[in-house]
């Protein structure tokens, strides 16, 4: 082709909305390659490529206004297109940031999130685009899915592709709004039709994973090819991934660090990311751990989450550095605040266990349901455990079993548990007994204990099914083999009274002294009345067999449990877990828990 064919196609392409023609184009008329020199149309070219959601172009646009390139000089135009580009952890832009507004930490600044609220409120899409990632952050203002969700689709309503994307991701997850993966997926791909990079990231995301589209890793692959194919540094990042993990294609070291080097050279900080996993790993490159440990750093320091994350993961297992639960914490808790959804995750779990941090059950509860408003399967199980116990959140069951029903949707057996006993009990829902056997009865066949014990006794009961006795032993076997102590107990039972099989005394003692073992009062006192010996708990310290018995819904043993956490008997004391057992011994009629309660309560209004 011609040198005027080139410019012909990349002006067809850049019509078309292709982001990184329309990126080239601005570069060829701003350098004067291959064309005459032209700011206006450099401009122009660079204004479409940032509209599409361009890194490198909203930095360019405003330099553009700050210094009167082509246009007017402007104090509001360069906040705006800084700020865009500052939240994707654009350095350059950031520094332009605290030149105006002479402070650090601007990305967090109300400054920016007053600047926004007041050009959304004269129409700009740009802003009410800024203004959900504000909310969906929590940056200027108190994170709130609900209100990003609405800000973002405010944005799609007036053509902002970077609202339209963002609208289609918070369908998909499930941000705000209610989720819907398949609506998801095509919203992103009507983005990724459009030219956007994100969008066609994301969609490629989908089919690696499945999300809203079959999975595909060889289709996602292919997306990820022909963007780096167009010279898409995110797209050649991510083609060097595929590489490097065997996605859709096999694992090729060389190639995978030759994409990372072009992405890298494109300006791309994932590239530099992924050079670093080469040369910490020796991957198609000699290893060199210092030079990638210094990357690494480098990449986290300037907002690659990934590098953050790994980094965090690093310092928590002393891999390479040296072992530190407080560094490791504050990197995941950084990665978090970009709203990585796995990093938010950990930081939960590090503020629920004392990891790095000191134990605050709010955080934790924060930043789980952050993480389950972007997506986290096992955040949405965390939060909603935290609501239906109220766990560092008031208590409410209903939101409880909502945020549960999205991990059980997922397949998440400990949430579909959580929904069972919901349905069982009419907590947070309606009560629905043929529902809560019907799901106890999918988990148990799954292998879940405590749901073989709970189809087991409703067969023995005849509650919500018609009672059979042979039934009711089946399941309690399933349940004792599965090391659960109440199922064994009631093993037990079955043998010494001849329900559901012949009677057998050996065998009622067998079991009635497992049980036993693993702290069931009952059965302890069973076996101890009848053989005159006292049964040794396998169990190492009191605390230790009253939580096994809790953990296996014994209620007494929960109010035990909260007493020695209140009290600090043989563990550190702990008013949030103490509250937790009692509330748990008193859902489930423990009179004894109920008034631990009203003194909790009563202490909290004194």
């Amino acid at each position: 082709m011609t040198s005027m064919e080139i410019l012909d196609d990349l002006i067809s392409r850049a019509e078309a909305n292709d982001v990184n023609s329309c990126f080239k184009l601005g570069q060829k008329y701003a350098m004067g390659d291959g064309v005459e020199a032209d700011e206006a149309e450099a401009f122009k070219w660079y204004m479409k490529a940032a509209t599409l959601g361009h890194t490198d172009s909203e930095y360019i646009i405003g330099k553009c206004y700050a210094e009167g390139i082509a246009v007017p000089e402007s104090m509001d135009e360069p906040i705006m297109w800084f700020s865009k580009a500052a939240l994707k952890g654009y350095t350059e832009a950031v520094r332009e940031l605290n030149k105006i507004f002479e402070e650090t930490n601007v990305p967090r600044d109300k400054k920016l999130f007053d600047y926004h609220s007041k050009k959304a409120a004269e129409g700009s899409p740009s802003s009410m685009y800024m203004l959900g990632v504000f909310y969906d952050l929590g940056i200027g203002t108190e994170s709130n899915a609900e209100k990003a969700f609405e800000m973002f689709s405010a944005s799609a309503e007036r053509g902002n592709i970077d609202g339209e994307c963002s609208k289609a991701i918070c369908v998909l997850r499930g941000t705000g709004t209610a989720r819907d993966r398949t609506a998801g997926a095509a919203l992103l791909k009507e983005c990724a039709d459009k030219g956007s990079e994100k969008a066609k990231c994301e969609l490629a995301r989908c089919y690696e994973h499945g999300i809203g589209v079959p999975r595909s890793p060889e289709t996602a692959f292919g997306m990820y090819s022909k963007m780096a194919d167009t010279g898409s540094p995110l797209g050649q990042y991510h083609l060097g991934r595929c590489y490097m993990d065997g996605v859709g294609v096999e694992k090729d070291p060389i190639f995978a660090h030759s994409w990372y080097d072009v992405s890298a050279r494109g300006g791309c900080l994932d590239g530099e990311f992924g050079i670093a996993r080469c040369l910490m790993g020796g991957v198609g490159i000699e290893k060199d751990r210092e030079a990638g440990l210094k990357k690494l750093n480098d990449a986290a320091a300037r907002g690659q989450t990934d590098a953050m994350i790994m980094l965090g993961n690093m310092y928590a297992k002393g891999s390479q550095v040296k072992k530190s639960a407080g560094t490791s914490a504050e990197w995941y808790r950084k990665a978090a605040d970009m709203g990585d959804p796995y990093a938010e995750y950990v930081t939960g779990n590090n503020y629920k266990e004392g990891n790095g941090f000191r134990k605050n059950p709010k955080k934790a509860a924060y930043y789980y349901e952050r993480a389950a408003q972007h997506g986290s399967i096992l955040a949405c199980h965390a939060i909603g455990s935290a609501y239906m116990s109220g766990d560092g959140v008031e208590k409410d069951e209903k939101k409880g079993f909502e945020w549960c029903s999205r991990s059980a949707d997922d397949g998440f057996l400990k949430s579909q548990f959580i929904l069972a006993e919901s349905y069982a009990r009419g907590r947070g829902v309606s009560k629905d007994p043929a529902k809560a056997f019907e799901l106890h009865t999918y988990l148990g066949e799954k292998g879940y204990g405590k749901s073989q014990l709970f189809v087991g006794t409703c067969y023995l009961e005849g509650k919500v099914v018609k009672a059979n006795e042979k039934k009711a032993f089946d399941w309690f076997t399933k349940g004792a083999e599965n090391n659960n102590a109440i199922a064994q107990y009631y093993l037990g039972y079955c043998y010494a009274n001849g329900i559901g099989t012949k009677p057998d005394e050996k065998k009622a003692l067998l079991w009635y002294t497992k049980a036993a073992e693993q702290g069931h009062t009952v059965s302890r006192k069973l076996v101890e009345d009848y053989t005159g010996n006292e049964v040794a708990v396998k169990k190492s310290s009191p605390f230790e067999t009253y939580r096994f018995a809790a953990d296996n819904g014994d209620r007494e043993a929960m109010f035990i449990l909260a007493r020695y956490y209140e009290d600090g008997i043989g563990v550190e004391t702990d008013l949030n877990e103490a509250k937790k057992w009692y509330n748990k011994a008193a859902s489930l009629g423990h009179f004894g828990a109920k008034k631990a309660m009203l003194r909790f309560r009563s202490r909290r209004t004194a």
